[in-house]
């Protein structure tokens, strides 16, 4: 090579003489900030913990059905059977596009594989599904894991691996679809990622990239945290180019896949989505204070993570990344009007990280390993209690200000829908079911009745209970939580708990089919905000758009 293109070469490589400084002092603030350090082997029963890990989300998993807010249902697990099996509810979201197919493409994908193998029942797949995401959810305590020993040292990595193995929130919600759920696995791997003693290997780089999309796709509400972390790596590696491209490339492919799916344009969902919400936004102003979501966590954790906060702010070099990161997803998810604890579920697995090296700060000196144990098993007498429902106002924070929450039980205290819809999937002669007192959104959905049966909910019912006499030609189970509701001609059949199922006495009469079997529930709010957003945007279909196979109305 000549002195010229030698020369032309470094002029390329050199940062511009304005940017060099200035580049050089942020990655000295970064190194400060971070300060990350050489690592050793990683701790030798870091497989172990984790398989234990998994074995806890699995027991609170399979141990029952709780929903924590009905999109569980609405927004991914009823739209993922009706793709994977052609019945299930149609809500608003998925009649005006308004939500990713990410999440429900997931689930729907992992229904498809358990049908494959001849498992495609609600008692195999239900529990298939919750582990798939219990799965996922590792990636937190070994993000943790991973950024506390980098971070704080190898003590600490230890202890936020058993805080994120064993917390009670991240094990019992470990196995919902929900995005804040499964987009904080990522978010807390990019975590990690940033404080890697190099940053400059290209696979590190698409990983880095790929975990801060992958985490904006699924909770939109998380990219400015992940948008922070893609800048620290940016700023920490040598491959800037290369990260930016990455970046960008994943970002464009899932725009076309928004795309490509709802048969519009990039982002479709996302945007549409968001408009809807900015116009929500002023209709629900006032629902709960700013400070709502401190009130929240005083209660979930006994007020650990406020008591944590609290000593962090002490040594703000030590803790001050960490307390920026909780600081920004409360405050961005403080400015909207309508607030639910899960939103913040990404502040959870950061307190954690905090609590882990002040526990293992306090174990190294003097007299502090009694009081570490003495903190440990504070730790663990309260993860125990929140699991089982005993904390003090526990059941306060799991309500939405809807108040459509249903019974959060984790392993005690569960709704008995569930199992009464557990039961109908699998018992014989079910033919149309009437879902007395309830809509269709607190319903267990087809998700879990799987058959390709008429469901009426309690609105759709509505013209069932006038005319008792033609209940029998259009079910042949009802359920009701009412114990004096009967109805001619239907018998008890089963009870769970306060949740009854009638069967009608004559197991021959046919029931009345319908065309296809998902109902589409758009309510009038969401129509008009929609038309607000485009005028040409459909109207929903009437009567649920419910039509019976001969063409009768319904």
């Amino acid at each position: 090579m000549t002195k010229r293109k030698k020369a032309r070469k470094h002029r390329r490589q050199a940062p511009r003489a304005g940017t060099q400084p200035v580049l050089q002092r942020l990655q000295a603030a970064l190194e400060v900030l971070l300060h990350p350090r050489e690592t050793g082997r990683p701790w030798k029963y870091l497989p172990l913990v984790l398989a234990l890990a998994f074995a806890a989300r699995a027991a609170v998993a399979l141990s029952g059905d709780f929903v924590l807010h009905p999109d569980e249902i609405m927004q991914y697990l009823e739209p993922a059977h009706r793709l994977a099996f052609g019945s299930g509810v149609t809500y608003w979201e998925y009649f005006y596009g308004a939500r990713s197919w990410l999440v429900p493409g997931t689930v729907a994908g992992v229904l498809l594989l358990f049908d494959a193998v001849g498992l495609g029942q609600p008692s195999w797949y239900v529990g298939g599904v919750k582990l798939f995401f219990c799965a996922i959810s590792l990636a937190i305590p070994a993000g943790m894991y991973v950024f506390a020993r980098r971070h704080f040292g190898e003590t600490a990595g230890r202890a936020a691996l058993l805080a994120g193995a064993f917390w009670y929130e991240l094990a019992g919600f470990a196995h919902k679809p929900m995005t804040e759920f499964v987009a904080t696995a990522p978010l807390v791997a990019l975590l990690a990622l940033c404080v890697r003693r190099s940053v400059n290997d290209a696979r590190t780089v698409w990983l880095a990239a790929f975990l801060a999309v992958l985490t904006a796709a699924i909770r939109l509400q998380y990219a400015p945290a992940a948008l922070v972390l893609l800048v620290i790596v940016f700023l920490r590696t040598e491959k800037r180019i290369q990260l930016t491209l990455a970046a960008a490339g994943f970002a464009a492919a899932i725009g076309v896949f928004d795309a490509v799916t709802w048969d519009g344009g990039l982002f479709h969902s996302y945007l549409t989505n968001l408009r809807y919400n900015l116009i929500l936004g002023p209709i629900r102003s006032g629902e709960s204070p700013a400070y709502q979501f401190l009130l929240w966590l005083i209660p979930a954790g006994l007020g650990l993570s406020l008591l944590c906060a609290a000593a962090a702010l002490r040594r703000p070099r030590r803790y001050g990344f960490l307390l920026g990161l909780i600081a920004l997803v409360l405050l961005l998810h403080s400015l909207q009007a309508h607030k639910e604890y899960r939103f913040i579920f990404a502040v959870i697995p950061i307190w954690l990280l905090v609590a882990a090296d002040l526990a293992a700060r306090l174990a190294a000196y003097g007299d502090g390993r009694r009081f570490a144990r003495l903190a440990a098993t504070g730790f663990a007498a309260v993860s125990l209690a929140g699991i089982l429902n005993g904390l003090p106002y526990q059941d306060r924070v799991y309500q939405a200000w809807s108040k459509e929450t249903g019974a959060v039980g984790f392993v005690r205290n569960q709704d008995p829908i569930f199992a009464a819809y557990r039961y109908l999937a699998r018992a014989p002669g079910v033919s149309g079911v009437w879902q007395v007192d309830r809509r269709y959104f607190n319903l267990p959905g087809y998700y879990y009745l799987h058959h390709k049966i008429p469901l009426y909910d309690a609105s759709r019912g509505r013209g069932l209970k006038v005319n008792l006499e033609a209940v029998s030609s259009r079910v042949s189970h009802i359920v009701s939580a009412d114990p004096g509701f009967s109805v001619p001609g239907y018998s008890l059949e089963q009870e769970f708990s306060q949740i009854r199922i009638l069967r009608s006495d004559r197991n021959d009469t046919p029931v009345q089919a319908w065309i296809d079997y998902a109902p589409v529930m758009v309510t009038n709010l969401n129509k008009r905000i929609m038309r607000r957003i485009d005028p040409d945007s459909p109207s929903p279909p009437a009567h649920y758009g419910i039509r019976f196979a001969d063409r009768e109305r319904p």
